[in-house]
């Protein structure tokens, strides 16, 4: 809708990676507080960074891996990351990866640090869900109450002139919903240590059934496309999780 925010000179600044650096500052930034309050400021601190470095490389090989056919013929605009195209899935699993790592090497408690993570998780993705929006990528189906973006955007490209579902807003807002519910259930001792498994169950529902509204997704098996047949597979596993810590 609105893919560059202003323009220092002949510079752009794009919306996209405003509000994605903006959302990383801000999910890190609650992250390093909730740790203060734990007591692991300063090793949250070195663990962000990794964290950072580690979802953004996978977020955006699962992109291009997904559009690869086009960025053989572009191979220079793998780096653009301003620009868009950064794949959830494949950052929350590259971060998990590095998470698992950088706790392991400093004798950390993986889960004590995901639980404190996991509302931090929600609001970041929900601010970068707007970024998504202004970009015009991550669209919705055609809806005759929906929006008409930019045609020089990839939603105006897929259908000119067309008012779509607003798929990244309603992902936003219910981002946004997991993040509030996320933070009540933290000040509940009862559930602390069980923050990450909810965000995996909540998220993957969500997920699941914002990829019947989004058109930017093609089906690959019974009608479910890779995302729903991953969100599935976290569903699963968060309520093994569940279970086993009530177990406990």
């Amino acid at each position: 809708m609105y893919p560059v925010l202003l323009r220092i000179g002949s510079f752009p600044i794009y919306t996209y990676g405003f509000l994605m650096a903006l959302a990383w500052a801000a999910g890190v930034t609650l992250f390093l507080y909730q740790g203060r309050k734990s007591g692991l400021e300063e090793v949250l601190l070195g663990f962000s960074f990794w964290i950072i470095i580690s979802g953004v490389i996978g977020a955006r090989a699962f992109y291009v891996l997904g559009n690869l056919y086009w960025f053989l013929r572009h191979p220079e605009k793998i780096l653009f990351l301003w620009q868009g195209g950064l794949t959830l899935y494949g950052g929350l699993l590259f971060a998990v990866i590095g998470a698992l790592c950088y706790t392991y090497r400093h004798h950390l408690s993986f889960w004590r640090i995901a639980n404190i993570a996991a509302p931090s998780i929600a609001l970041g993705v929900s601010i970068g869900r707007m970024g998504c929006f202004f970009n015009g990528c991550c669209y919705g189906k055609p809806w005759k109450l929906g929006l008409i973006f930019p045609v020089s955007s990839p939603a105006g490209k897929a259908f000119p002139h067309q008012p779509i579902i607003p798929t990244q807003l309603i992902s936003s807002m219910n981002l946004l919903a997991i993040f509030l519910v996320l933070s009540l259930l933290r000040r509940q001792d009862r559930w602390r240590g069980q923050l990450f498994s909810f965000f995996l169950l909540f998220y993957s529902a969500h997920r699941f059934g914002i990829e019947f509204l989004r058109a930017d997704h093609l089906p690959i098996f019974l009608y479910l496309t890779t995302a729903q047949f991953a969100s599935i597979f976290l569903a699963i596993l968060a309520m093994g999780m569940l279970w086993k810590k009530g177990k406990t």
